[in-house]
């Protein structure tokens, strides 16, 4: 089947001046061919995970509405006794980075999604694999829930491939719910052919003690959108994002990743690492959000980006949002070109300055691809960063 996509995704929590065009994204386009509605399913499900296949969008969600007044437990709203109750809340079964719109196409399109569920106090030892071996022309919109319960513990891996000079269309979006004490770790990496469009959809919530990390790489495409929300909304829980990305040529890169304080002592930690080159285009909104009611709770956000050519568009805006008095909210964005008195100290002991940026560029990706815990993977995504210059 063919779809038109027009959607505003990305959205900041909130909006600053229009002229600065950070406010939000777009992803218009016709004529999309998509074949596949479903995700790939893991070569081996390790034991204490339970797979449920082909559950309707709009369904797989209702593990989150059940838990609704646990999720929306500020009360930014005096008088409304489950807090917060935006409109984007009460549309979004949890809140995501890019928005509702994900949440209609998936829904319109009876994209099916696969459920992940790890009993109570299981500790499961091998990642599960998911991987996306996308065909040059391919078209596919998948979906999962993962869904961790008290104790628990596991990692998933999402693989994104194709081959360089692929073209084609890849939605994902995936959902998380980390119950009390409960640890899930997301891994997503992105190799897709230089003439893909892509955007990546994450939501999460994160009870008492529980804990969120999300490990990213994204290193092809040409179009890529990519957006993370996560809901902190128990006491002590904490959210860990590190991401690395290349945008080259003349493609576009467009993420948003919020930390949503809610509860008490919550910790929220987003490293951000990029290179951008030739025409390339990136915007990044990252929001450290401290509701009412996340007294002791703090906020890291910092990103270094290394531009790579004059002709390169770069946008940036770190945000922190306070309700909040006793919090620790920091935030820092590094970005240029290499430093004049780098390049000297390079040349002096014979490296030229294009082996200089090839050093560089690795030292930026491959500190993020040592992160992968999964063997192949590791090795694939490292042999690729060595090969892009």
């Amino acid at each position: 089947m063919k779809a038109d996509f027009n959607m505003k995704v990305n959205v900041l929590p909130v909006f600053t001046y229009n002229f600065l065009r950070v406010n939000d994204s777009t992803i218009d386009f016709s004529d999309i061919q998509i074949e596949n509605m479903a995700s790939p399913k893991p070569e081996k499900i390790p034991q204490g995970v339970c797979l449920k296949s082909d559950v309707s969008f709009d369904q797989a969600g209702e593990i989150f509405r059940e838990n609704r007044e646990k999720i929306l437990v500020s009360t930014d709203v005096p008088g409304e006794p489950n807090g917060d109750t935006s409109e984007r809340d009460k549309e979004q079964a949890v809140r995501t980075g890019m928005g509702i719109d994900v949440d209609k196409l998936m829904t319109a399109l009876d994209v099916k999604t696969d459920v992940y569920t790890v009993d109570e106090g299981v500790k499961v030892t091998e990642p599960v694999v998911l991987r996306y071996k996308m065909q040059d022309g391919e078209g596919s919109l998948s979906a999962q829930v993962i869904h961790a319960k008290k104790d628990s513990e596991v990692t998933v891996i999402l693989d994104y491939d194709s081959d360089l000079e692929a073209k084609g269309f890849l939605g994902v979006s995936t959902r998380i719910l980390a119950e009390e004490g409960a640890r899930v770790t997301v891994v997503k990496t992105q190799l897709l052919g230089k003439e893909f469009i892509h955007f990546d959809d994450i939501g999460g919530a994160c009870f008492e003690k529980g804990a969120i990390r999300v490990i990213g790489l994204e290193l092809g495409a040409r179009n890529v959108w990519t957006g993370s929300y996560i809901n902190l909304c128990g006491k002590e829980a904490d959210f860990t994002s590190d991401m690395g990305y290349l945008c080259r040529d003349d493609h576009s890169l467009d993420i948003n990743y919020v930390a949503d304080h809610r509860g008490k002592k919550t910790n929220a930690n987003m490293q951000f690492k990029g290179v951008l080159m030739e025409e390339a285009q990136k915007t990044l909104r990252f929001t450290i959000d401290f509701k009412n009611g996340s007294a002791g709770s703090a906020g890291d956000e910092q990103e270094d980006t290394l531009l790579l050519s004059p002709d390169v568009i770069n946008r940036t805006m770190p945000i922190i949002l306070c309700q909040e008095e006793d919090v620790d909210g920091r935030h820092g964005a590094t970005i240029g070109q290499l430093g004049e008195d780098l390049l000297f100290y390079m040349q002096s002991r014979g490296i030229d300055e294009e082996e200089a940026k090839r050093i560089m560029i690795k030292a930026r990706l491959e500190s993020v691809a040592r992160m992968i815990p999964d063997p192949e993977l590791k090795q694939r995504v490292q042999y690729y960063i060595q090969n892009i210059v």
